[in-house]
């Protein structure tokens, strides 16, 4: 199992598309672009059959650090917003 990057992601549209690796890139970044873009301005992204990207709100809590001068002690992890993927179905099929 290989970790693919950006640039081999980039390579491997360029080569979809015919095209060149600058092209590629190009493409690759539009796309992740304008994800983020959508992300940032509070909508939900949805590639039907890929999955569907949200930002998420998560709570306020108190957690136990394993590490550290803190070990033991609880510390609070202050509300926060995190970017959330859900798999869709064919996705999740090739997957398995």
């Amino acid at each position: 199992m290989a970790t693919l990057r950006k640039s081999d992601m980039a390579g491997r549209v360029a080569s979809k598309l015919k095209g060149s690796k600058v092209q590629g890139e190009a493409s690759l970044n539009a796309v992740l672009d304008s994800i983020q873009d959508a992300l940032s301005s509070g909508d939900r992204v949805v590639l039907t059959g890929f999955g569907s990207f949200e930002v998420r709100q998560v709570k306020a809590r108190k957690v136990r650090p394993i590490r550290g001068g803190q070990a033991g002690n609880l510390i609070t992890v202050p509300a926060h917003k995190r970017v959330g993927f859900a798999a869709g179905a064919e996705l999740s099929k090739a997957a398995n």
